[in-house]
């Protein structure tokens, strides 16, 4: 639950920033919807260059971070997909919510969007949609930043809380965009929550040996007050052979938003750098 760890640990000096410049609905005027395996997917592709895959962190959406895109449309086409169930993209609880199916929905998208080579920048869930990318996709992967991201689940599911919806502990910066929306509808978020949180407690399960095949060359962030501690995040760079590792001080898991000015340089400058 990394976004709800730190929102409960952190002053509440920068949740009024977190709130404060979320997006209207319509930032979409490079809105489109595709047919990706079974859903409707809702993706935006702002700018032109060479493609930057920009993927949200779990129960959030495409508006909880418009200063990465505003940033990176500059100088890369960033295309920016919702997953099933989050922004307007619709929920199927006929679906298990799973990295994996994430991870091969977006490859989908690009497909069709017939991007061969694409830079992926994904925060917190969409940094573990990010590794699978490029576990599976080698091909696909020229570089991945990962901000946030976890290899093991987040803590042991139990029959006593594995059907839990909190919904109410998250944040108004998180729900308020989903029930804006939503085309599920503001009654779906415990649903969602529920189902985000059940992933959560038995997902990922990257294996060292899938971490090791990673060939892209990899940026791995963190926070040093994440929902990850420093040492957890160093263990994942250790695992990735081509790895380089950024630990933020005096940031928490919301890096990318409240100090987004110096996350977009560190991370634009690493897409930058040739590959070494």
């Amino acid at each position: 639950m990394r976004f709800l760890l730190c929102f409960m640990t952190c002053a509440s000096g920068w949740l009024s920033v977190l709130g404060a410049d979320v997006a209207p609905a319509a930032m979409a005027e490079g809105g489109h919807y595709a047919s990706v395996r079974g859903l409707k997917m809702y993706y935006e592709i702002h700018g032109q260059g060479r493609p930057l895959l920009l993927l949200h962190g779990g129960l959030g959406c495409i508006p909880l971070w418009p200063e990465a895109i505003e940033y990176f449309s500059r100088n890369y086409r960033v295309i920016a997909p919702e997953q099933m169930g989050h922004g307007r993209t619709a929920d199927d609880p006929a679906r298990a919510m799973d990295y994996h199916a994430m991870a091969e929905d977006t490859a989908d998208l690009l497909r069709q969007l017939d991007i061969r080579e694409v830079y992926v920048l994904g925060w917190s869930d969409g940094g573990d949609v990010g590794l699978d990318l490029a576990i599976n996709h080698p091909d696909l992967v020229k570089k991945l930043v990962v901000s946030g991201a976890n290899f093991q689940p987040d803590v042991p599911a139990t029959p006593a809380d594995a059907d839990k919806p909190a919904a109410s502990d998250f944040p108004s910066f998180m729900r308020e965009p989903y029930e804006r929306l939503s085309p599920d509808g503001a009654a779906h978020w415990p649903v969602l929550v529920g189902r985000v949180r059940r992933m959560w407690q038995t997902q990922p399960n990257f294996t060292a040996a899938q971490l090791a095949s990673i060939a892209a060359a990899t940026l791995v962030i963190a926070g040093d007050h994440d929902a990850y501690s420093p040492e957890y995040t160093t263990k994942l760079w250790r695992q990735i052979p081509r790895a380089h590792l950024w630990i933020a001080a005096d940031s928490p898991h919301e890096l990318p938003k409240i100090r987004a000015p110096l996350f977009n340089s560190v991370v634009g400058d690493f897409l930058k750098e040739p590959a070494r």
